[in-house]
């Protein structure tokens, strides 16, 4: 199931759009001060330091939740090396608010179609992903689709990645490139790419993550219209699989900021991934644990990080159906920013001069 996060405060913010929603203003005292990871002093504003907290620590949460179904085995054979775990029967019928379909093209070909619901009973569509896994070799690839939808049927977001994948189970390299567009646009407002190595020991089911990753993001929120980039490091990260094919990440995430005129930022075509144009102006680094269930839904966000200027984060969840909640505050406990999602990556985020911005797919972008 889903909650409403989105919808319930969007005539809110269409609101405090059109009046002008107060603006940003310069942040006072130390969020205006800092070393911006090496480069020169330069002021940061409320809502850019609002926005950066949400951008870092809804990060863990997005690479997670494009990547457990390949570790749980629910789009492929488990990557972890553990077995291999539908969370959903494959009969395209209704369980707990999830229909998944299989489609077997070739030996060597299958299309995994997953639909997750607002309700139990399946008669609201909420998100539909489908995946085209082709075995290839020493490896494999995915084309997956995902698609956010409202309650009352509009389309939010699509989202386009693709796996390319070589090794065997628990010891092999995936890279992953993805986009995300907003609505029916067809440009693009987030791109993304990963590349990492993962390791297990024989009999394990617990494995070791190393890679990096950058997105870019193009919030055109009239609060910021800027772009934003970040360029992250995975530290000591772990992806664990239990029997139940529950698939938990863990571990430390590190990254530097970037920003510049909206549209000026992108991102390399093919890794490691690198964030082209902008000023660096900061870095952050986080410590936590995001967790997903054998059908691929959000189940436990805890996350905390500090970044520039000594602001800091904390991410959580709560609730059924699950709620997505964070703190931005600056070095002296002031809050910057708060948001909230849906476990999709649909919500708001409300600045401390009272304006607002939507999250779409775990990213600001309007």
């Amino acid at each position: 199931m889903r909650t409403r996060i989105t919808f319930a405060l969007l005539a809110a913010f269409t609101l405090a759009a059109c009046s002008g929603g107060g603006g940003s203003s310069t942040t006072p005292g130390n969020l205006g001060n800092g070393n911006a990871g090496g480069n020169s002093t330069q002021s940061v504003t409320q809502v850019e330091a609002g926005t950066t907290g949400a951008e870092a620590g809804l990060d863990p949460v997005e690479q997670g939740d494009l990547e457990n179904g390949v570790y749980s085995g629910s789009i492929n054979l488990a990557q972890s090396g553990s077995r291999s775990i539908l969370g959903t029967t494959p009969d395209g019928l209704c369980h707990n608010g999830v229909e998944l379909t299989i489609t077997v093209v070739s030996p060597t070909e299958k299309i995994y179609d997953e639909k997750h619901f607002y309700d139990k009973a399946c008669t609201t569509l909420a998100r539909e992903v489908v995946s085209d896994v082709v075995k290839n070799g020493a490896g494999y690839s995915v084309a997956r689709v995902a698609k956010n939808f409202s309650a009352n049927g509009a389309l939010l977001s699509t989202r386009n990645t693709t796996f390319a994948t070589t090794g065997v189970a628990g010891n092999f390299t995936s890279t992953i490139i993805s986009s995300l567009t907003i609505g029916t646009s067809t440009s693009a407002a987030a791109q993304f790419g990963r590349t990492e190595t993962v390791a297990t020991s024989p009999g394990s089911n617990v494995s070791s993550l190393t890679g990096n990753s950058g997105h870019v993001v193009n919030d055109r929120n009239p609060n910021a219209n800027e772009s934003f980039g970040h360029q992250g490091q995975l530290v000591g990260v772990t992806e664990t699989v239990d029997t139940s094919g529950n698939v938990t990440f863990a571990g430390e995430h590190d990254g530097t900021f970037f920003k510049g005129p909206v549209g000026t930022l992108s991102l390399s075509a093919s890794a490691p991934f690198t964030v082209i144009g902008g000023t660096q102006y900061g870095t952050a680094s986080q410590t936590g644990s995001v967790v997903f269930d054998s059908s691929g839904n959000l189940t436990a966000v805890n996350l905390t990080g500090t970044m520039l200027n000594g602001d800091t984060f904390a991410v959580t969840s709560a609730g059924s159906p699950l709620v997505v909640s964070g703190t931005i505050k600056d070095s002296g406990g002031n809050t910057i920013a708060t948001f909230q999602v849906d476990q999709f990556g649909d919500g708001t985020i409300t600045y401390a001069n009272g304006t607002q911005a939507l999250i779409m797919d775990w990213h600001v972008v309007k």
